[in-house]
């Protein structure tokens, strides 16, 4: 794709030459050649710079512990009775910004849904610096049962009923506490190491 621009870039070059005296044509296709190496020098993008930013526990406080628990506040008070912030576009709370209430939860749920697929970037870490287990079979079934988890949350939340939300409550929290006792036991040196039950 490149070279393409590059004949094309030529071509015009060559086309100025011929109508215009030398002077002009040094200063223009001095520009377009400035122009052409910046192109091919332009930085690049986060994903093909390496690692993630953020470590596992970093992106479960901010995003999947504080969304999470916009739909677990349902299973408590009602969505739709939570008054607006004074500022709401200011709020740092979803319930009570713009996008507040019932929203928010639907809001809350989709994110979590979508985020799942920040658990499976490779080169992630976990606080302890070990690696995320991606390759292990079960992790991306656990993700996989946080999405859906998190989907049913969405769905429930269409509806604004509150005994649908406490279900949803409850098969999102699962799906956690699934990958949570597998991964996440006690000490933060066993972080994203498999545990294995005792045997009885």
């Amino acid at each position: 794709m490149q070279d393409g621009h590059n004949r094309r870039a030529r071509r015009a070059v060559m086309r100025i030459s011929r109508r215009m005296p030398g002077p002009v044509t040094i200063a223009i296709t001095a520009v377009l050649c400035a122009g052409f190496l910046m192109a091919q020098s332009a930085p690049k993008s986060s994903s093909q710079t390496g690692a993630p930013a953020a470590n596992l526990n970093q992106l479960m406080r901010s995003l999947f512990f504080p969304d999470s628990n916009v739909v677990f506040f349902t299973q408590r008070y009602d969505p739709a009775e939570v008054k607006p912030a004074s500022e709401p576009s200011a709020s740092t709370d979803p319930l009570t910004g713009v996008f507040g209430g019932w929203d928010a939860v639907e809001n809350s749920a989709l994110t979590l849904a979508d985020a799942a697929d920040l658990l499976m970037t490779p080169g992630r870490k976990c606080s302890n610096g070990r690696d995320v287990p991606l390759a292990n079979a079960d992790w991306a079934q656990l993700v996989n049962g946080l999405r859906e988890a998190s989907m049913v949350a969405y769905k429930a939340a269409l509806t604004k009923d509150r005994d649908k939300m406490l279900e949803a409550s409850e098969v999102l929290s699962a799906s956690c506490a699934n990958c949570h006792n597998k991964y996440r036991p006690g000490a933060s040196a066993n972080r994203c190491r498999e545990t294995v039950a005792p045997r009885r």
